[in-house]
């Protein structure tokens, strides 16, 4: 469900994009028409915003219906695994089990340098994306087209970050499990 939220959310989010795009492209440079501009702006993504949800409670909806989990409890939507069933030491009685220091070690070993290589590349990205911006920007002949270029970069970076990020998340959260 989070996946399609995601999807659905990416693609949502194209209207403010091209609508704030419209509106910085006739934007005048005096303070008066940004200052309108912003306010426009604002009560665009207040309606868009409202719009969404209701569109995501709909669809959301539809997918639980069709995923056959709409009041259905979570721990009959999935199997647990069998190789972590052992016989309980106090009951005797079958129960699901996995040692926490192996899944600590997993965590502190694995998955928080992961994260943390994964996070310092994204932030490294958007500064430099930022030090692009200001010598574009410092450059006074350029067209103003061109000043958008800084902006593409880091949406592609994002892009492909995504991607990238989301097969790390399966591979960790399929490791995690063990």
């Amino acid at each position: 469900m989070y996946f399609a939220w995601l999807g659905f959310y990416t693609s949502a989010m194209v209207y403010p994009a091209v609508f704030g795009s419209i509106l910085y492209t006739f934007t005048e440079n005096d303070q008066t028409s940004r200052d309108i501009c912003c306010v426009v702006f604002a009560i665009f993504n207040v309606i868009w915003s409202t719009l969404f949800l209701e569109e995501w409670k709909r669809r959301g909806a539809e997918f639980a219906y069709k995923w056959g989990t709409l009041d259905t409890p979570a721990e009959s939507i999935e199997e647990p695994r069998p190789q972590f069933r052992r016989v309980s030491p106090v009951t005797n009685a079958e129960e699901f089990y996995y040692p926490p220091w192996k899944r600590l070690v997993f965590q502190c070993l694995v998955s928080l340098p992961v994260c943390i290589i994964c996070l310092s590349f994204v932030f490294l990205a958007m500064l430099g994306c930022f030090e692009l911006q200001e010598f574009v920007l410092s450059i006074k002949e350029l067209p103003r087209i061109v000043r958008f270029l800084p902006k593409i970069v880091l949406a592609i970076i994002v892009t492909v970050c995504d991607e990238v990020y989301k097969k790390i998340a399966y591979w960790l959260n399929d490791m995690g499990k063990y």
